[in-house]
């Protein structure tokens, strides 16, 4: 074999015209039939160039617009007259010709990308996959008709057809093989495991697969880095790599290509080898073309794109600068030939533009009635006469639903009494009769007896005590509690409370003595009454229905939170995606020891990005700190959606804000906490050096399974974790169909049917922790199904935290229910039931249909579970001699044929030991062997209505005053009475999840107090300063292996390298000296912030035909880039020391490139100019200065610190937009024009920067001290003056 030299032809730094920038390419593909190279960049524009000769730069050939997403693959394939080319984007799937006519294009559904394509020899049919793993084959010569729908892969990355076998490979790191002549496309094959993480380029060719990709970091288990070598596998033995191809230490292999019977290798630095199979046994593939020099890229660029031509002497290798780079055989002076039948290319261009019309639009003295629309052979659409036209008329004035009880129908038309409130036969609209109508269908979610009559509106509040005598409300003196907009008084809002105890309005909904009637307020009905006196009410509390915040043009930041709180206790916001999550949040924030582990792991370096229990303790930080602040859990439920595990447990809501798969928020609540317990267990496994896992300690307890088949008598046993026992209904039948269906059956529970005995709630728990069930499965000696019989008990008393999930109860089975079941009553309190059960939630149809009321015997709609939860239990467990000697003595008679319980739940006080459900006194309490169990949170389901909505709320017990109780319905919190909390008599309430926790847990002398006390201790919640002082991200790119490139340089090649070195962007960040690092710790440090931002989701706004607007839903924005300057004086003074660019894997509907100056591919980890961090790692810093007690200085700092999610203390600080506010000035006051007023000098002229802006905060901030030091009594009333009288004469805008 020869050694051929290579070197660099020619380069091209291409821009679609002179005002826009220059954008990476992606995607690179040569002519099969002509000498084009095609080119596929981010913007979506696809651009065809000819070689020209050497040095010179290509030559455009086509270039034009085929999406609005990146490029992402290309596929050139012949047709019998021309190349055509298919384009593979994010959103469409389209095949162009070269000189850009549209052939057929189609488009994928909204949130499921393209992610993998091919075209298979020939051109005839083409492959493409979506994220969601729906595969399509198209017909490309029946204009791309879809010929067959495939299932493949959610996480394809790459597919490639040849030998009749379709190989994709997934982000995994898999390799599947499927053969396209088999019936069925859907059947893998073959399928191998080439790397451990993620596979980053694949390319096949005669029999054999070569592949890249990346493998977990030895040195660091929760790192990813690229792994060094290409694998070779054999599509006739899939099993193992036929060969491996070693690169050497410290390379990265990302791109690869088969041409010329050899396979290109692209390493991230640019350096491009080839090799190919030997011809001596055993040296598999041999280097060719050694003497090939890498480009010469700088020193923030990658290689993003590689092609080899199909003639092997034109190699094409793109980087993230957007210059590509074209390599052929070194001392070539003729142009090098790329395809192998050498035609010039195809003149099938799109249509020609139509010529510009001869009218200067700048000239404001021409009217546009100049342009002439030309002649019109047939009847314009826009043409319309008269009887075209009619009047819709006003909709029908809206209608109480109160008063339609009281409908009567005759001949289908509805009489109903005159409410009074308007004259008869009449309908009164005047000029606001739409804004009435939308309030009187929204009356239901009317909350001002929760408001007190106060606006929801942080302005409309501060405009009403401007101006009292326009709104008719008294005025508030600037010294009374409460005269502030920014929030409500704490005093008027326990006043508010307490007046709403004895409203009339209140106790008016459901009549006296209603459960339904009594304020959840600590201000409640005290006696209320036995529970037998309890009758159900109409409608829920006011407190317990759905929270929704309103919003006024000011946005959410204007909504007054504390109209709804006045406690210490800080509530979550619900107006977020899968904010379902809230009531689980806030009952792990209310377990100690918990929050104290989520709380140690998040200040340690972990380096996942999408760490769950690192969302946890920054948001259980942001609560304990918020002080009755209303929170958001934006960043958790983020990265909460994106977790794959989340989406295939179907814990995510849909596009509309209902539960996935049309389950009940009830059921979802439960798999959820699960997967947040098994997920921290997994994640918090490193603070303790032993086996036994900190979270499993905390929460749930061990138990023993075994599973017996009764005809062979094997039996199989393993020991689990159950973080949560699940209850069964309080009736059922003996489940005859659920076990013939394949199902379990609880037999306990089926012999205390048979006996016709209630299950009281003792009971039910007892069941959920030592369980006995049969269940129709596989037995593996008999070698057939049968009924196997599985044991589940708990080993023993855990000293932590119980947690019972409640099942959804079908209340289609209630009404076989016998009336001597409806007339039972719970004489205990925490015994008996007065309606029948039936099967759990896994049984329940779509929507949860059980979970509404049903109707009694005196005809009232009530709850299914009539009983109260106990406030206490003692626990005891039986160990397996005991219970065998129990058994043998009994003779298992007393049971019908089952063990003895080893699990015994008793009451909370008895007088002696206490008679089990078989009669036998318990030798456990004599024995003082047992544990004493408190309940300490409720989480519920509410429906406002028998089949509206349903949403979640959460009652805790508060930590300062265990005697209270707490209510949590996202933002609003407030204090309960205890019988509120446990009594489940009410059609509209739905147990859900009850957490109990053991009285001993908070002892010293327990080993989960020692346990908790040594992982705080190791790792106590303090954010080290070095990620101030030596910054560095996960998204880091490793040393890539890089070669000299002596000898290969070009004048052309020099310039556009030069151009492309101007152009590249560097953060601008200088990390923190230790005597900085050293201030910040000692709360001396002061900085001055400004973020930026990007919209995730766009408003959601209704336009009526009056021109009014009402706002349903504000955008979604998330934070793209952060920045901090130093404030402390010094040399450094006004320098930043973090600038960092947020790394967003999530779809981005507006870049906002004016108000942000982010650009498209700033913010993506392949292309970006920028060195990005990940968003954990940027709130981590912001965490740290508020941490620190740090003074931060902004211009809109409540906005900034609500989008990145994170609470400040007011005192911390120092807003430029309130500082320039009184109440005579109450305009907020743009930066723009108050930096122009104090400096003459202008900013953000064309985008924003947010170095820029916080610098120039920085310098209005020292503009207004020294004012105030100036004369500190009326200084900034003078300087107000005369900027509104400045900014008046100019309309606000700063002159050019």
């Amino acid at each position: 074999m020869s050694e051929i030299l290579w070197s660099e032809y020619t380069q091209s730094l291409d821009s679609p015209d002179e005002t826009h920038a220059v954008w990476p390419t992606l995607a690179l593909a040569t002519g099969l039939n002509s000498e084009l190279i095609y080119t596929g960049d981010t913007s979506g524009r696809l651009t065809t160039y000819t070689l020209g000769d050497f040095g010179e730069a290509l030559q455009r050939h086509t270039s034009f617009i085929c999406a609005h997403t990146p490029i992402r693959q290309l596929h050139v394939f012949p047709t019998q007259s021309f190349d055509q080319i298919l384009v593979q984007t994010d959103d469409m799937i389209q095949v162009r010709t070269g000189g850009g006519l549209k052939v057929f294009g189609k488009s994928t559904i909204p949130n499921e990308a393209f992610t993998a394509s091919t075209v298979c020899p020939g051109g005839s049919e083409a492959y493409v996959v979506t994220s969601a793993g729906a595969g399509t084959i198209l017909n490309l010569a029946a204009g791309g008709s879809v010929a067959r729908r495939v299932n493949m892969e959610a996480s394809t990355v790459k597919m490639s057809i040849f030998n009749n076998m379709l190989v994709s490979a997934t982000a995994q790191g898999t390799l599947n093989c499927r053969d396209m002549r088999a019936q069925s496309y859907n059947a893998v094959v073959q399928s191998v495991n080439a790397f451990d993480s993620s596979v980053s380029d694949m390319v096949c060719a005669e029999n054999d697969v070569f592949v890249c990709g990346s493998i977990t970091d030895p040195n660091n288990a929760y790192n990813v880095v690229a792994d060094s070598k290409v694998k070779v596998f054999d599509i006739r033995k899939f099993t193992e790599p036929a060969a491996i191809i070693d690169l050497g230490e410290g390379v990265a292999p990302v791109k690869l290509c088969y041409a010329s019977s050899a396979v290109w290798i692209c390493h991230d630095s640019g350096f491009v080898e080839s090799r190919m199979r030997g011809l001596v046994a055993g040296d598999k593939w041999q280097v060719l073309g050694s003497g090939y020099s890498e480009p010469a890229l700088s020193d923030y660029a990658y290689a993003s794109a590689l092609c080899v031509a199909p003639t092997g002497k034109v190699a094409l290798i793109a980087d993230t600068e957007g210059i590509l780079h074209v390599w052929s055989e070194e001392g070539l002076q003729k142009q090098p030939q790329i395809s192998h039948s050498g035609n010039a290319p195809d003149n099938v261009f799109a249509s020609d533009a139509d010529p510009h019309i001869g009218v200067d639009f700048e000239d404001e003295s021409i009217s546009l009635s100049a342009i002439s629309l030309g002649p019109a052979d047939e009847q314009l659409l826009s043409a319309m006469y008269s009887g075209q036209l009619y009047d819709v008329g006003r909709p029908v004035n809206y209608v109480d639903p109160n008063n339609t009880g009281h409908l009567r129908q005759m001949d289908n038309v509805g009489y109903m009494f005159n409410p009074r409130t308007g004259k008869r036969n009449q309908q009164v609209f005047g000029r606001r009769w739409r804004s009435r109508w939308r309030e009187g269908v929204q009356s239901g979610q009317d909350d001002a007896e929760l408001t007190m009559g106060r606006s929801k509106f942080l302005s409309q509040q501060q405009r009403q005590r401007d101006h009292p005598s326009r709104h008719g409300s008294p005025r508030l003196d600037s010294t009374q509690p409460g005269a502030r907009g920014s929030s409500s008084s704490p005093a008027l809002q326990s006043a508010a409370l307490a007046a709403l105890s004895s409203s009339p309005a209140v106790t008016g909904v459901a009549g006296a003595g209603s459960k339904a009637a009594t304020a959840e307020t600590t201000a409640a009905v005290t006696g209320g009454g036995s529970e037998g006196q309890i009758s159900s009410g109409k409608a829920p509390p006011k407190q317990l229905q759905r929270m929704r915040i309103e919003y006024s043009r000011f946005g959410v930041e204007d909504f007054d939170f504390s109209l709804y709180n006045s406690t210490k206790h800080s509530g979550l916001e619900g107006d977020i995606a899968n904010s379902y999550a809230n009531a689980l949040l806030q009952t792990l924030f209310y377990c100690p020891e918990f929050r104290a582990v989520a709380l140690s792991h998040c200040a340690t370096d972990c380096p996942e990005k999408s760490c769950l229990t690192c969302q946890l303790g920054f948001l259980f930080r942001m609560l304990d700190t918020a002080s009755g602040a209303s929170c958001q859990a934006t960043q958790l439920l983020h990265v909460l959606a994106d977790r794959p595990e989340a989406v295939a447990l179907a814990l995510l809501e849909d596009e509309n804000g209902n539960p996935a798969n049309g389950s009940s928020y009830v059921v979802l609540i439960q798999r959820l906490l699960r997967f947040i317990l098994e997920q921290a267990s997994f994640e918090c496994a490193p603070l303790t050096f032993d086996r036994n896992r900190i979270v499993e300690q905390i929460i749930g307890f061990t138990q023993h399974v075994s599973t017996t088949c009764p005809q062979c008598r094997a039996t199989q046993t393993r020991s689990s974790h159950a973080f949560a026992a699940d209850l069964d209904p309080p009736y059922g039948t003996s489940g005859l169909a659920t076990l013939l269906a394949g199902g379990a059956v609880s037999v306990r529970r089926a012999e205390m049917m048979r006996s016709g005995k209630r299950i009281g709630i003792l009971d039910l728990i007892a069941q959920s922790l030592s369980k006995c069930e049969t269940t129709r499965a596989w037995c593996a000696e008999c070698r057939k199904f049968q009924l196997l019989q599985t044991e589940r008990h708990m080993v023993a008393a855990p000293e932590g935290y119980l947690a019972f999930n409640f099942p959804i109860v079908d209340n289609t089975s209630l009404a076989a229910s016998t009336s001597t079941s409806l007339g039972a009553a719970a004489s205990t309190g925490i015994g008996g039931s007065a309606a029948s059960g039936g099967t759990t939630g896994a049984g329940v149809g779509a929507g949860g249909a059980g979970v509404g009321g049903s109707m009694d015997a005196s005809g009232q709609v009530s709850s299914p579970w009539q009983m109260s939860l106990p406030t206490e239990f003692r626990l005891a467990t039986r160990d397996s001699e005991k219970t065998a000697l129990s058994n043998t003595s009994q003779g298992n008679s007393g049971n019908g044929g089952s063990s003895s319980p080893r699990v015994h739940v008793l009451p909370a006080k008895t007088t002696g030991p206490l008679e089990d459900s078989s009669g036998q006194a318990d030798e456990s309490e004599a024995d003082g062997d047992y544990s004493t169990f408190n309940l300490v949170a409720v989480i519920s389901g509410i429906r406002d209505t028998p089949r509206g909505s349903e949403h979640l709320v959460m009652h805790v017990r508060d930590p300062s005053n265990p005697g209270t109780w707490l209510l949590f319905n996202d933002f609003l919190v407030q204090s309960v009475p205890e019988d509120r909390v446990v009594g489940l008599f009410d059609w509209w309430r739905v147990p859900s999840v009850a957490v109990y926790v053991n009285s001993n847990s908070n002892s010293n002398r327990s080993s989960l107090a020692q346990t908790i006390d040594t992982v705080t201790r190791q790792f106590p919640y303090k954010l080290s300063t070095r990620i101030l002082t030596v910054p560095k991200s996960v998204l880091d790119r490793p040393s890539s292996y890089r070669r000299s490139n002596a000898g290969s340089s070009s004048s052309s090649r020099g310039a556009a390298s030069s151009r492309a070195r101007n152009m590249n962007k560097r953060n601008e960040a200088i990390p923190l000296s230790k005597a900085e690092a050293e201030m910040l710790e000692n709360g001396r440090f002061r900085c001055a912030l400004d973020a930026e931002f990007v919209v995730l989701e766009t408003a959601k706004m209704e336009v009526f035909s009056d021109g009014t607007q009402k706002l349903h839903k504000p955008p979604i924005h998330t934070l793209a880039r952060l920045s901090v300057v130093r404030a402390n004086g010094g040399l450094l003074h006004g320098m930043p020391f973090i600038d960092d660019y947020v790394a967003i894997s999530r779809p981005i509907a507006d870049l906002a490139t004016q108000y942000s100056g982010i650009h498209a591919g700033d913010l993506e980890i392949d292309i970006s100019p920028y060195k990005l961090s990940t968003m954990k790692e940027v709130y981590k810093k912001l965490r740290l200065l508020v941490d620190s007690r740090c003074t931060i200085i902004g211009h809109g700092l409540k906005h900034d610190f609500r989008i990145c999610n994170i609470f400040v203390p007011p005192e911390l600080q120092r807003d430029t937009m309130v500082l320039f506010q009184t109440p005579e000035f109450i305009r907020p006051i743009a930066l723009r024009f108050l930096y122009w007023f104090f400096y003459r000098k202008t900013i953000q002229s064309s985008e924003h920067s947010s170095v820029e802006d916080a610098q120039a905060t920085l310098k209005v901030f020292e503009s207004y001290m020294k004012t105030i030091d100036d004369d500190p009594n009326h200084s900034v009333e003078n300087v107000l003056d005369v900027i509104y009288s400045i900014g008046k004469q100019l309309a606000w805008k700063v002159p050019e």
